[in-house]
């Protein structure tokens, strides 16, 4: 009997550090509280989600495949989550302000710089952030990364929706009704993205390790429509920009990611020091269908520098 409550003892306490490190912390940046969460220990990556207007739960997973071997930052980013603001406009919601609270997130971690990696749009925001913000980034990692624009966006969904069997449109079909969108817009949606899901992937059953755990809170549309305004107001096209980062840039994409090849081709073009590789049997969500190659190119990447 001591024995046992022995064991549950050191088992309890080898748990609290992991623990720790998943509560939330907060920095008040432009008069909002951001809150962000820290997964492991070593080289310090800022992990950015996508969306716009996803819940940083929804990359919790990815943290912790990359926590054994660095200090994953999830930021709940601006408008999202813990991080909303009372109300949503384009003074409480934008692109510059979302930059600025990853400054505030370094600052208060101590960092002359850190890697950042971004997940689809998350990839978008990440190369603003390494162009608006050149020394505060080491390295770049772009998982999945939805470009340097949006002219992904014609051909994403058709890619998407030609991998759905006809079970998969018929839901989808019955979420588009008008008389649901307009009763419950957002949980609509939210079915539809559920529904969709296996397109963005090359194994289907792996969708199931998204749409399983998808919850309705997950997702922020009125963020996202505000942060969509403010780039197609500014025109924010990466690939017209004069490139200042001229750090390492590792591109992680999926051969079957709805994306398209040529998102992927296009920043490596753009960027002199970065590395393309295509992971093969993979479509967007590349750390749950190969989670083995991602964390191997990512070390390999990151031991060189």
């Amino acid at each position: 009997m001591k024995s046992s409550k022995l064991f549950r003892f050191i088992i309890l306490l080898l748990l609290i550090p992991s623990i720790s490190y998943s509560q939330y912390k907060k920095v008040n940046s432009q008069d909002l509280d951001i809150y962000f969460r820290i997964f492991g220990e070593g080289k310090p990556i800022l992990i950015l989600g996508g969306g716009p207007g996803d819940h940083s739960d929804r990359y919790v997973s990815l943290c912790e495949l990359l926590s054994s071997n660095y200090k994953c930052i999830l930021v709940e980013q601006r408008g999202n989550g813990n991080s909303s603001p009372e109300v949503y406009d384009s003074t409480t919601i934008s692109i510059d302000q979302t930059l600025k609270d990853f400054e505030k997130i370094r600052q208060e971690q101590n960092l002359d710089n850190w890697t950042v990696l971004g997940f689809s749009y998350g990839g978008y925001l990440a190369t603003l952030y390494a162009h608006y913000y050149p020394s505060s980034v080491s390295e770049l990692l772009l998982l999945n990364s939805a470009g340097l624009n949006t002219n992904a966006f014609g051909h994403f969904l058709d890619n998407i929706n030609s991998k759905l069997l006809p079970s998969d449109i018929e839901v989808v079909d019955y979420w588009n009704d008008s008389v649901r969108m307009a009763t419950n817009h957002h949980n609509a949606i939210t079915e539809i993205i559920r529904a969709r899901m296996p397109g963005y992937f090359y194994d289907r059953e792996k969708s199931l390790e998204v749409t399983q755990t998808m919850k309705e809170e997950h997702f922020n549309f009125e963020m996202g429509r505000w942060i969509w305004t403010d780039i197609y107001n500014r025109n924010l096209d990466i690939e017209t920009f004069d490139l200042n980062f001229n750090n390492p840039v590792l591109i992680l994409h999926g051969r079957q990611d709805p994306l398209g090849e040529g998102v992927p081709i296009a920043i490596h073009d753009y960027f002199p020091q970065s590395g393309l590789i295509f992971l093969e049997k993979c479509g967007h969500y590349s750390w749950i269908e190969q989670p083995e190659k991602v964390l191997i190119h990512i070390n390999d990447f990151l031991k060189k520098y």
